[in-house]
């Protein structure tokens, strides 16, 4: 009878895996000739180039980790997909390789809850957890993507399952030396790998350790007098430091100076809290995030000066942002209490590509229903009334610690993945204490989880919620342009010309629609797109900057210059636009001006080499060779290393005949 038994349940997992190998190779043969995966951007399209260039044999890196450290290797020891051309389109065959490895760890995530719901929850319930998860549409996506979410989540999961609700004192005749069972310090050390691997994944998953020490420390009532153990605690302070310690050493080396294994966490916190921060992702004019995550160039031109690398952008990012934090304290709270609200709040924050273009793409995606306010109401009800009991507190802790430390950053749907096991195990909880108590306990029960439906209601979202949708239909146009071909830029315009229908004041919308223009040859159009643009956006001025760089490259200079002024009015510290204002009145034949105006750039930017350039060549080609030579002198006075002011001065020459060149 028991083999019988046996054989069944044997049978059942084979067709189950079966039904689950269909399910995905399905799925990802109808992905295969997808935009989504064809051209992967922001962060996939980083970790894709890291992964190359290990595969290549690039043992260590030349520049310290902006993103993780460890999700490359992953994907480098996979195999295919790693291909991009010039224009970030993938090359070769797709990435079937990570995908089969994130698969694997979905299905280990679904079993490691099936085992926990088993602990926690009555029998009939102990399935729930892992069906809620397994249907939940955006963790299949992340199997799909490039991204680290499902490994991140796989390591959270088993960490918590493996962590005991609370270390009892040893029994007679049970403990090893010191009175600790031996398993103790086997567990503490397998917990400390995991614990690493989550935060060579994303940093923030380091707070794992502390409710994975405090369930290895007994209760005081149980430790009577003998002698406890630390063993435990050591055996996962020391694996932990073990798996984290290359990645901070390598950083820290190509630093200068003791950093974490990550360099994009000042970045990330001065969107979460900086200047004009909402608590979602945003970007920057001007700021490539694909081929410069560290936003190191971003900042040489905001500063005025070279920086010397991610470590340095990543010191500038986080003291501005603590100087808003420190300057502005009750915004400060109020965005980090809005963050919290955001991880439980009941709708998708897909702002990089929406849920519905990968289920246009991949219609099986839609046997996967469960929503993410199911997920959330349920286990934040859960957690509510759940959260203080013996056996789920360390779960409990886990989500307020991983949930308090994020809400620093910001919020994105791809972000609250790690939480979404344990939310949906809390949501089973909730479902079986109602079940399970009557009368008044009930109500109270089926209060609870009213309250918590009344929290995540995205109450006053819905200006964000078009903004998030606008996002994700400029990210997938973007997609389409990087292609190229004439129908695909047709599909982008159509994309953008939606995105800015829907929230006008999307700058980066209008300046795709006018770069596809541009790319279709219909430059009036293009300039159109801007103009309108400029009206419209927010914040003011992103895309007369825009327009007043297309006209000047089209050597249109005098139709530039009144855009020019008005805009230097407003801005007058944009060093880019002080430079063009004197070229461009130069161009137009007002030299006198063109030398107030670098006069004035000199004045506000005297460690800026260029505005000695500008002042020093102009005094030049009228004549005044003893004063451009004077302004080049003091400009490499200033900046001595610059090749720009000592080859003007070479060119100078010591003779007042010496043509300069025009």
């Amino acid at each position: 009878m028991r083999v019988t038994r046996d054989r069944r349940r044997l049978a059942a997992w084979g067709v189950g895996l079966a039904l689950l190998a269909l399910f995905w190779g399905g799925l990802w043969r109808g992905l295969d000739h997808s935009i989504l995966t064809r051209v992967p951007v922001l962060d996939e399209a980083h970790y894709l180039r890291e992964a190359a260039a290990i595969q290549a044999g690039r043992l260590l890196p030349d520049q310290p980790a902006v993103m993780s450290p460890l999700y490359p290797w992953l994907v480098a020891a996979t195999g295919s997909g790693r291909e991009l051309d010039p224009d970030g389109v993938r090359i070769g065959a797709p990435p079937h390789g990570v995908r089969i490895l994130q698969a694997v760890l979905w299905l280990g995530i679904v079993v490691a809850l099936y085992g926990a719901a088993r602990r926690l929850l009555p029998g009939r319930w102990a399935g729930v957890p892992p069906l809620l998860f397994a249907f939940y549409r955006p963790a299949a996506v992340f199997v799909t993507t490039s991204l680290l979410e499902i490994p991140l989540a796989f390591t959270v999961t088993l960490a918590l399952c493996l962590l005991p609700p609370r270390a009892a004192a040893a029994g007679p005749g049970g403990a090893g030396p010191g009175g600790a069972e031996p398993s103790d310090a086997r567990r503490a050390a397998l917990l400390g790998a995991l614990i690493g691997a989550a935060t060579l994944l994303r940093g923030v998953a380091v707070v794992l350790v502390v409710p994975a020490a405090l369930a290895l420390i007994p209760p005081a009532s149980a430790r009577g007098r003998r002698r406890v153990s630390h063993r435990p605690l050591l055996a996962l302070a020391g694996v932990l430091l073990a798996v984290i310690a290359p990645a901070i050493i390598g950083n820290s080396v190509l630093s200068g100076r003791l950093v974490g294994p990550t360099l994009n966490g000042g970045q990330n916190f001065y969107i979460g809290q900086g200047k004009d921060a909402n608590g979602f992702f945003r970007t920057f004019s001007g700021f490539d995030f694909e081929h410069d995550p560290a936003g190191v160039t971003f900042l040489s031109g905001r500063t005025g000066r070279r920086l010397t690398g991610p470590a340095e952008a990543d010191a500038l990012w986080r003291s501005e942002a603590l100087a808003w934090a420190r300057d502005f304290p009750v915004r400060s709270l109020g965005l980090w209490l809005k963050k919290v609200w955001l991880h439980f709040v009941g709708v998708e924050i897909d702002q990089v590509t929406p849920l519905a273009a990968w289920t246009r793409d991949a219609p099986l995606l839609r046997g996967l229903p469960v929503p993410w306010a199911v997920i959330a109401a349920g286990g934040l009800a859960g957690l509510m009334l759940r959260g203080r009991e013996r056996a789920w507190r360390p779960w409990a802790l886990a989500i307020v610690l991983y949930v308090a430390a994020q809400s620093l950053f910001f919020v994105v749907s791809r972000y609250r993945l790690a939480l979404v096991p344990a939310l949906c195990l809390f949501a089973a909880g909730w479902g079986a204490e109602v079940a399970r108590r009557g009368g008044r306990a009930r109500l109270v029960a089926a209060g609870v989880g009213l309250a918590a439906a009344l929290i995540i209601w995205p109450w006053g979202l819905g200006t964000a919620r078009d903004t998030w949708r606008a996002t994700g239909l400029a990210n997938e146009a973007r997609r389409w342009a990087r292609s190229a071909t004439a129908p695909d830029l047709a599909r982008a315009e159509r994309l953008y010309r939606e995105a800015v229908t829907v929230d006008p004041t999307q700058a980066q919308a209008w300046q795709g629609l006018a770069r596809v223009l541009l790319a279709a040859g219909r430059q009036g159009e293009a300039e159109s797109a801007l103009a309108d643009g400029a009206l419209r956006a927010l914040p003011p001025g992103l895309l007369d900057r825009d327009l007043i760089t297309l006209l000047l490259r089209d050597g249109r200079s005098e139709a530039a210059l009144p855009r020019l002024v008005q805009y230097l009015r407003d801005r007058p510290d944009d060093r880019e636009m002080q430079h063009a204002l004197i070229v461009a009145l130069g161009q137009t034949g007002r030299p006198e001006q063109a030398i107030e105006a670098a006069r004035r750039f000199v004045a506000s930017a005297p460690d800026d080499p260029q505005g000695y350039v500008d002042l020093g060549v102009l005094l030049a080609r009228t004549g005044r060779r003893d004063e451009a030579r004077e302004v080049f002198t003091r400009g490499l006075q200033r900046r001595p290393s610059d090749p720009n002011l000592r080859r003007n001065l070479e060119l100078l020459g010591p003779s007042p005949a010496a043509p300069f060149p025009r």
